[in-house]
């Protein structure tokens, strides 16, 4: 009798491609908006959870530089792989999902955060974009307005690992 060996796939695995996160297409998305990722602190290979913020309607912004390679997120910060948390809904589409997971983007849920930080060892970061729909709403020029009271799950996640 032979036993099939099967290989599970979910959004918390990935299969980032980097191939698809260099496409060309990215640096004109990139300045059409334009977008840009300004490095402040060298960061140390270590697993870190990043908030997002302001949210914005559609995450242009946090696409660009963490779910593609169009601002060079490799180059700036060697040793760490950016995992782009985003609704779950999003992953129901067998296209979208494929489309998505190849830019190492996962859900936002304890389970996808706790895979990503815990099944790659070191140099991972999970990159949520806090205030969810509610924030996206306020989109006024010189506004902020950052919704947390219900979201403090990712908080959580990281005093727990560290």
């Amino acid at each position: 009798m032979h036993e099939k060996l099967s290989v599970r796939f979910s959004p918390e695995s990935g299969r980032r491609s980097s191939w698809v996160r260099s496409w060309t297409v990215w640096t004109y998305f990139r300045d059409y908006f334009p977008i840009r990722l300004i490095k402040t602190h060298n960061l140390l290979p270590s697993n870190y959870i990043f908030g997002y913020h302001p949210h914005g309607i559609l995450c242009f912004g946090a696409f660009c530089n963490f779910g593609t390679e169009a601002t060079g997120f490799s180059k700036k910060f060697p040793g760490i792989k950016p995992s782009l948390a985003t609704l779950a809904e999003k992953f129901r589409m067998p296209v979208l999902r494929d489309y998505l997971m190849s830019g190492g983007i996962c859900p936002v849920n304890r389970n996808s955060i706790y895979y990503v930080l815990t099944h790659y060892g070191t140099g991972n970061a999970v990159i949520i974009v806090v205030g969810g729909a509610a924030e996206s709403l306020h989109c006024t020029q010189g506004l902020n307005i950052v919704h947390l009271k219900n979201r403090r799950g990712f908080v959580r996640q990281a005093l727990q690992k560290g």
